[in-house]
């Protein structure tokens, strides 16, 4: 076999030409050490300020419903009308009505999620459709 000396004949801790094992590399670690006390004390304090974090934003959401009255329900629709046809949709040929249809993108339905429920009919009507 012809040698190339330009290349090394072990590479990542294996013979090139054979692919065994030369044993001039480790391949276990050292035992891992035990945390830093100072390291472990700014960790639980990150993890306690971002639980807390976590239970004010809980708290903040209410569980009702979104919009409280019918007219606020109007208004929230037109309003996500306009953004959604402000955005770029597919179009899809909707051989029942004869008619294309413009497809929800998903970055909008998850942005506005929680009006889905009301919203997904009215943008039905106005020839969109989720999926």
């Amino acid at each position: 076999m012809r040698t190339n000396r330009n290349i090394k004949p072990f590479h990542n801790g294996k013979d090139r030409r054979t692919g065994r094992p030369s044993g001039a590399r480790r391949t276990s670690r050292a035992n891992p050490t035990a945390n830093n006390p100072e390291a472990e004390r700014v960790r639980l304090a990150w993890v306690a300020e971002k639980s807390e974090r976590r239970a004010k934003q809980a708290e903040g959401r209410s569980n009702g419903p979104c919009c409280s009255t019918e007219t606020a329900k109007k208004t929230t629709n037109q309003r996500l009308l306009k953004l959604l046809q402000a955005t770029v949709c597919d179009r899809v040929w909707n051989d029942l009505l004869g008619r294309w249809e413009g497809v929800m993108p998903r970055s909008f339905v998850s942005a506005h999620a929680v009006h889905m429920p009301h919203f997904r009919d009215f943008a039905r009507e106005n020839g969109y459709r989720n999926r």
